[in-house]
């Protein structure tokens, strides 16, 4: 059987817990509504009195301009493992999940989903996909060792590797290999994004 064969046997029915016909409806009507399917996605994080401890919560979001997910909260709560805590003098050392863990993680889901999306756009048989990413992190510009026209020693290269279950073909493999460049938030980490934060101020109460 060949790719193309094996492709269109797989444009009916359920593929990842997706049915697939009304995922095909879905990329059509973005392709032909693509500002009615913009994406604004939104988080907001409260420091905590502990520096570095930060509770972040997760809710309404938008589409084509259309406030969403009134009633929706995810809450995450970041920090640092219990050992650095210890070693930078905290008093009640915890282990929580730092910020730049939470940046990874999401990393591994986008990709996890970018690869799924596009088997299924293609036909591809993936049966499962695992990613794990590591960071080198330098932290001396964080606490004023280095000045920040050092920023970019900050981090050393992404390590990123991918496994990917499934009996394909070596065509569909090279397909495979270039899914990731598609990723939402591989775009967000690997291509330069200039930004200014707007910074308020208020009085303490």
């Amino acid at each position: 059987m060949t790719t193309d064969q094996r492709r269109e046997r797989r444009m009916d029915g359920t593929e990842h817990g997706v049915d697939v016909g009304d995922h095909r409806e879905f990329i059509e009507w973005l392709e032909a509504n693509p500002e009615d399917g913009a994406l604004e996605f939104r988080a907001t994080g409260t420091a905590e009195e502990t520096a570095n401890r930060t509770r972040a919560t997760i809710g309404d979001w938008a589409l084509g301009g259309e406030e969403m997910g009134a009633e929706r909260e995810h809450t995450l709560e970041f920090g640092l493992p219990v050992e650095l805590e210890e070693a930078m003098g905290y008093l009640e050392a915890t282990d929580r999940y730092e910020a730049i863990e939470g940046a990874l993680a999401g990393l591994t889901a986008c990709i996890n989903g970018t690869i799924a999306y596009n088997a299924i756009r293609e036909g591809i048989d993936v049966e499962d996909v695992t990613t794990t990413v590591r960071a080198p992190v330098d932290l001396r510009m964080l606490f004023g060792i280095h000045d920040v026209d050092r920023a970019h020693e900050m981090y050393g290269e992404l390590e990123i590797d991918v496994e990917v279950t499934g009996a394909l073909t070596p065509e569909e493999r090279s397909m495979v290999r270039e899914f990731y460049v598609r990723s939402p938030v591989y775009t967000l980490v690997t291509l330069e994004h200039p930004n200014r934060p707007k910074i308020d101020f208020r009085s303490a109460a």
